[in-house]
C-alpha cells in the first residue's frame, strides 16, 4: 500500500477501522492516516456513524406485548404459523411501524458501509493487485472472488511474510501454516486434499532441493506451497495454485516479460522478485527469485518434468 495515495488507502479504512487489517497494513493506514487530514476525516466519520448507531435508543417492550398480539391475531382455519403472526402483527400493530422502521435504518447504515467498503474494489485490484487471466484474456469475476475486505487481509499477511522471508524463513513459513490451517504432506498427500500431484514431485534444477511441501487454505485458493533450498542454503518458495487471479502483492512495482516460453508477471520485493505464470490449467507463483534469468531456469525445468 502506497501511504502517500489517498486514493489507494481509503478503501482500507472500514476495515481499519474495525480492526480487520493484518498489523503490517494496518501500520500503514496508521501511519497515512497521521499525516492526511482527508483520510483522517474519513476514519471519524466511521466512528461517528458507530457512535450514532450504539446510542440509537431502543424502545422498551411492554409487559404484555406478547398477550396483545395474541389478542390482534386472526382466527384462521388453517394453522397459525410464526411466520404469520408476526407479519398480521407488523399490519396492524402500533408497534409494527417502529419496528419496521427500525429494521429499515439498520439496513440503510449496512447498504452504505457496504457500497463505500466495495465500491473502490475493481480500481484496488487494477492499481495494486497482481492480475492472471484465463485464456480467453478476460478477468473472471464470480463466486470465488475475493472481497475488498478479504482482498486487504490477504494482502497485508503476504506482506508480513515477505518481510520475515529473508531473514527468517523457517519462522515465514510457521506463519502461513498457522495463518491458513497448513498441513505438510508428501505427494500422495498433496493429491487427496487438491486432486493433482505437485509439480516439484517431479525434481528440481539442479543446485536446488526440496526442503518441505504443504497444502495451504488461502482466502484465494487451496494450493501447494513448496519451500526449496538453493545449495547456498537461501530460500525460494513455490505455490501452485487453481485460482485464476490472485492479489498477493498489494501494490508492489510489478511488470510483465518474457521468461523461457511463458508470459510472466514479475513483481519487485526490494531484495528479490516474484513470478506468476500458467503451467498447464494451473498457476505457479516463485516468491524469492533472485533474478529473472533464475526464472527463466524454473520455466524450463519444469515444463520438461
Amino acid at each position: 500500500m502506497s501511504t502517500n495515495d489517498c486514493k489507494t488507502v481509503q478503501p482500507y479504512l472500514s476495515a481499519y477501522h474495525d480492526g480487520e487489517l493484518a498489523a503490517g497494513q494496518s501500520a500503514k493506514v496508521a501511519k497515512h492516516v497521521e499525516s492526511c487530514e482527508s483520510c483522517a476525516a474519513e476514519l471519524s466519520s466511521f466512528r461517528s456513524l458507530g457512535s450514532d448507531f450504539a446510542q440509537t435508543p431502543i424502545p422498551a417492550k411492554p409487559s404484555d406485548l406478547w398477550q396483545r398480539i395474541e389478542c390482534e391475531l386472526p382466527t384462521a382455519a388453517e394453522p397459525v404459523t410464526l411466520s404469520r403472526r408476526f407479519s398480521v402483527w407488523v399490519r396492524e400493530s402500533p408497534y409494527g411501524a417502529g419496528l419496521v422502521s427500525m429494521a429499515a435504518s439498520v439496513l440503510v447504515l449496512l447498504g452504505a458501509g457496504l457500497w463505500y467498503g466495495g465500491g473502490n474494489n475493481h480500481n484496488m485490484a487494477g492499481g495494486g493487485a497482481m492480475a492472471m487471466h484465463g485464456s480467453d484474456g478476460h478477468s473472471h469475476d464470480g463466486e470465488e472472488a475475493m472481497s475488498a475486505e478479504h482482498m486487504a487481509e490477504f494482502a497485508g499477511v503476504m506482506d508480513d511474510y515477505l518481510q520475515k522471508l529473508p531473514s527468517d524463513p523457517d519462522g515465514a513459513e510457521q506463519m502461513l501454516l498457522t495463518k491458513y490451517d497448513g498441513e505438510k504432506v508428501d505427494a500422495d498427500g498433496a493429491v487427496k486434499l487438491v486432486g493433482y500431484r505437485p509439480i516439484v514431485s517431479n525434481g528440481l534444477p539442479e543446485g536446488y532441493s526440496l526442503a518441505s511441501t504443504s497444502v495451504l487454505k488461502m482466502p484465494c485458493c487451496t494450493c501447494v506451497k513448496a519451500v526449496c533450498k538453493r545449495s547456498d542454503g537461501s530460500t525460494l518458495v513455490l505455490f501452485e495454485h487453481d485460482d485464476e487471479e490472485t492479489a498477493w502483492f498489494g501494490d508492489r512495482r510489478q511488470s510483465m516479460a518474457t521468461c523461457g516460453d511463458k508470459d510472466c508477471c514479475l513483481v519487485d520485493l526490494d531484495s528479490s522478485i516474484a513470478a506468476t505464470w500458467k503451467q498447464g490449467t494451473r498457476s505457479v507463483t516463485a516468491v524469492g527469485v533472485r533474478d529473472q534469468e533464475e526464472v527463466a531456469k524454473l520455466v524450463t525445468w519444469l515444463d520438461k518434468s
